[in-house]
C-alpha cells in the first residue's frame, strides 16, 4: 500500500491522457508491456521456482574404488566372442579390464530406461575422476570406451560384425543435435583410428540396436574399436551452482563376433532389466520400530521382476525370489514362482503375491537382501539373470535409493524461499533430525548459501503452519554423501508433517534429486505462496526418528565427544555381507568428525571413508581376521576393534 502523501512523478491522470492520444491496437500493447513488466517484478521479489539440472560430480566416483572383479591383469589381446552386457554393475562402477582399456565411462543400472539387461556404460561430460571436463570449447570429446587389442588375424576368420544398442538420455540429460555418439575402428596396420558411425543427440528413445561389419582392412591381431561422445556444456559463470553433468548416452549389450550377417540381430539370452525394488510402498527404508505399524498400509502385496527375452525365439522361464535376514544370517526361499512362456523380444512383468518377509529377532534395526533370479535352459547367458536389493529399517525415512541423477534448488532469487518435503508417521514418535545430500558443485559454490531446517503441519495435502525453524544457519559443508542436522528440540509427530528447509540467501544449493523415484505429490515449493513442484523424482531428505537421549539437545558449536569414554561397536560379528560400526556416545551431529577405516590380517588398507552410521558392505572381502579403526579427525586418537567375516 502507498501511503497517501506520496508524491507520484506524474499527475494522477498522466496514464489516461497517454492512452487516449495511441490508437486502441498501440493501446493493447502497451498495456501487455506493463503486465509483463509487472509480471517481472513480481518475479523478482518473489524468486521462482526450483529447477533440476545435471551433475556437477557422480557420487560413484567419490572415493572411487578399483573394480571388484575377480580378474588378472589386463591382456595384451582377447579372443572371440566379445561380449560385454555391463551386467556386473553392482561389483563395480568401471567396466571389466579384461575387454577394456580405459575407465572414463559409468557402469550403471540408475540412468537407462528398459535396458536390454541389468546394466549399462553412460557416456556423459564428466571425466574418470567424475567431475565435468574443464572444457570451454562449444563442442568437444568427452568419455571413451576403448577395447582391448582383439585378434581378428584367426585364419578363417570372416564375417565379423559389431553390433551394440544404445539410448540417448535415459533418465540423464539429453543431448543437443550438436552432439553425437561416435564410433570408431584402429587398424592394427596403420595404427589410426577411422570413424565408422555416428548420431546426433536427441531426447529419450527405447535403446535401438546398431549391427556395423567389419572390413578385411581390420582382420589383423590387435584390432581395437571405442565408442567416443561429443559433448557440450552450458557455460553460466553467473550461477557455478547449476554448472554439471550433461549429455547422457546409455550403451548395451556390445557383441564382436564372426560369422554373424546384416540379419543377426539376436541374442540367445532372456535378461533380467529392472532391479527389485523396496517392499515398503512409497519408501526405500522406514524406522524399523514402526515397520509393525506400517505392514498393513505399506507393504507391498506382491514382488515385482522384469525381464526381456532378447532372442527371436520363445522361451521358457522360471522364477525365484529370497529373503536373506543379513544381521542374523537366516535366509527364506520364498515358494517358487513357476514358470511361463516369453515370447520373442518381448519383455514381462511378474507380479507374485507374498506374505511380510521381514520377521527377524533383531531389536533396533535390521537389514534384508532380497534376490530375484530367473531360470533359463543350459545355452543362455547366466550373468544377468539375478538382481538384488538391500532393504534398510534403521531409524529415518527414505524414500530416494541413495544415487542422485540430477540436482535440485531455486537459480536465483531464493532468498526467503521455501522447500517442503511430506513425510508420514506409522506411530507417534520424534522428530529428531533431518538428513540432506548436497550435489558437489565447481569450487564449493554451494558453500556460501545458507539455510535453515523446517518443519510444518500438515494442511489437507498440503505445508500448513511452520512449527519449527532452526535457529542455526547451515550451508552445505560436505558434498556427496548425507549429511545430518539435529534439531535443538525434538518435534512431536502424529501423522502426515512436512520438513525441509527456507532459505536466507540466493543461491542453486544443488540438493540431490532421485529420478528413478517419483514423488512429485509430496514436493511443493513457497516463492510466496505453496505451490506443487512439477518435477518427476524424489528430493533426498530424510526425516530422522528416535528417542531424545540418542540426539544431542542443541546443535549450537557442538563439542566433540570425549574418546576416552567412549566404546566401540562392531556387529554383527562374525560379519557375512554388511556390519555396522558404532560408537555409543557419538553425536549423530558430530559424527562426520569420525572416518572409518578396516584393515587386513596382513596389514594392507581394504577401506576407508567418512563415518556415517550406515552398514559397510563387505561382501566382496576375503573371509578372515580384519581390524576396524575408527578415528577422531581432530584429536587423531583412534579406537580399534576386531571382526571376523566368515560365510
Amino acid at each position: 500500500m502507498i501511503s497517501s502523501n506520496h508524491r507520484f512523478l506524474h499527475p494522477p491522470n498522466f496514464r489516461c491522457s497517454i492512452l487516449t492520444s495511441l490508437s486502441s491496437q498501440t493501446r493493447f500493447v502497451f498495456q501487455l508491456l506493463v503486465v509483463l513488466i509487472l509480471l517481472a517484478c513480481n518475479l523478482s521479489i518473489f524468486g521462482q521456482a526450483p529447477v533440476v539440472v545435471p551433475l556437477n560430480h557422480h557420487p560413484a566416483w567419490h572415493d572411487r574404488k578399483p573394480s571388484m572383479l575377480k580378474q588378472g591383469a589386463q591382456p595384451d589381446t582377447v579372443s572371440l566372442p566379445f561380449i560385454d552386457d555391463f551386467s556386473y554393475y553392482s561389483q563395480s562402477s568401471q567396466p571389466d579390464r579384461q575387454l577394456w582399456v580405459d575407465r572414463y565411462v559409468y557402469i550403471n543400472n540408475d540412468y537407462p530406461v528398459q535396458p536390454r539387461s541389468n546394466g549399462v556404460a553412460t557416456l556423459d561430460a564428466l571425466d574418470a575422476d567424475g567431475n565435468v571436463y574443464q572444457n570451454t570449447a562449444s563442442t568437444f570429446p568427452a568419455d571413451t570406451l576403448t577395447s582391448c587389442p582383439i585378434d581378428l588375424g584367426v585364419s578363417g576368420l570372416d564375417n565379423v560384425y559389431l553390433s551394440f544398442f544404445y539410448q540417448p538420455q535415459g533418465y540423464g540429460d539429453n543431448p543437443e543435435p550438436g552432439d553425437s555418439l561416435i564410433v570408431q575402428f584402429k587398424s592394427p596396420v596403420t595404427k589410426k583410428w577411422r570413424t565408422i558411425w555416428n548420431t546426433p543427440g536427441t531426447t529419450v528413445h527405447p535403446f535401438k540396436q546398431v549391427l556395423l561389419p567389419v572390413e578385411y582392412e581390420y582382420l589383423h591381431k590387435g584390432f581395437q574399436f571405442r565408442f567416443v561422445n561429443l559433448v557440450s556444456l552450458e557455460q553460466d559463470p553467473s550461477n557455478p551452482g547449476r554448472k554439471g553433468n550433461a549429455d547422457h548416452w546409455h550403451v548395451d549389450y556390445v557383441r564382436l563376433d564372426g560369422n554373424r550377417s546384416e540379419n543377426d540381430t539376436a541374442m540367445l539370452d532372456v535378461a533380467m532389466i529392472a532391479p527389485v525394488k523396496s517392499l515398503i510402498r512409497g519408501y526405500q527404508s522406514i524406522p524399523w520400530n514402526q515397520l509393525q505399524f506400517a505392514v498393513t498400509t505399506r507393504l507391498e502385496p506382491t514382488v515385482k521382476m522384469t525381464y526381456r527375452n532378447n532372442d527371436n525365439l520363445d522361451h521358457f522361464v522360471y522364477r525365484y525370489f529370497t529373503t536373506t535376514d543379513v544381521y542374523n544370517g537366516i535366509t527364506n526361499d520364498l515358494a517358487p514362482f513357476g514358470g511361463e512362456n516369453i515370447e520373442a523380444g518381448k519383455i514381462l512383468t511378474l507380479q507374485q503375491d507374498i506374505i511380510n518377509p521381514f520377521e527377524s529377532v533383531s531389536v533396533d534395526s535390521a537389514l534384508f537382501e532380497l534376490n530375484g533370479y530367473i531360470g533359463t535352459d543350459q545355452y543362455d547367458r547366466k550373468v544377468n539373470d539375478t538382481v538384488h536389493f538391500y532393504q534398510f529399517f534403521k531409524n529415518y525415512f527414505a524414500r530416494d535409493d541413495g544415487t542422485p541423477e540430477t540436482g535440485y534448488g531455486y537459480s536465483y532469487n531464493a532468498n526467503g524461499c521455501a522447500i517442503a518435503c511430506r513425510y508420514e508417521t506409522f506411530m507417534p514418535d520424534s522428530l529428531q533430525a533431518v538428513k540432506l545430500y548436497f550435489c558437489p558443485t565447481d569450487n564449493r559454490a554451494s558453500s556460501r548459501y545458507r539455510f535453515r531446517i523446517a518443519v510444518w503441519r500438515d494442511d489437507n495435502g498440503r505445508p500448513g503452519d511452520q512449527v519449527y525453524l532452526s535457529m542455526t544457519e547451515y550451508s552445505p559443508g560436505e558434498t556427496g554423501r548425507f549429511i545430518q542436522y539435529a534439531f535443538g528440540k525434538a518435534v512431536y509427530v502424529t501423522k502426515y508433517y512436512w520438513i525441509g528447509w527456507v532459505q536466507t540467501t540466493s543461491g542453486f544449493l544443488n540438493v540431490g534429486f532421485d529420478r528413478n523415484y517419483n514423488d512429485k505429490g509430496n514436493l511443493w515449493y513457497n516463492t510466496g505462496a505453496w505451490q506443487q513442484d512439477i518435477n518427476d523424482g524424489t528430493l533426498m531428505i530424510r526425516p530422522v526418528m528416535g528417542k531424545k537421549k540418542d540426539f544431542p539437545t542443541s546443535t549450537d558449536d557442538p563439542l566433540p565427544a570425549t574418546v576416552a569414554d567412549t566404546r566401540l561397536k562392531v556387529y554383527p560379528n562374525p560379519a557375512s555381507h554388511h556390519m555396522r560400526v558404532e560408537l555409543e556416545t557419538l553425536d549423530a551431529v558430530i559424527s562426520s568428525d569420525y572416518s572409518v577405516e578396516i584393515y587386513g590380517a596382513t596389514g594392507r588398507l581394504r577401506y576407508r571413508a567418512s563415518y556415517t552410521g550406515d552398514d559397510i558392505d563387505v561382501s566382496r572381502f576375503e573371509p578372515g581376521l580384519y581390524l576396524v579403526r575408527l578415528i577422531h579427525g581432530k584429536s587423531g586418537v583412534a579406537l580399534t576393534q576386531k571382526v571376523m567375516i566368515s560365510r
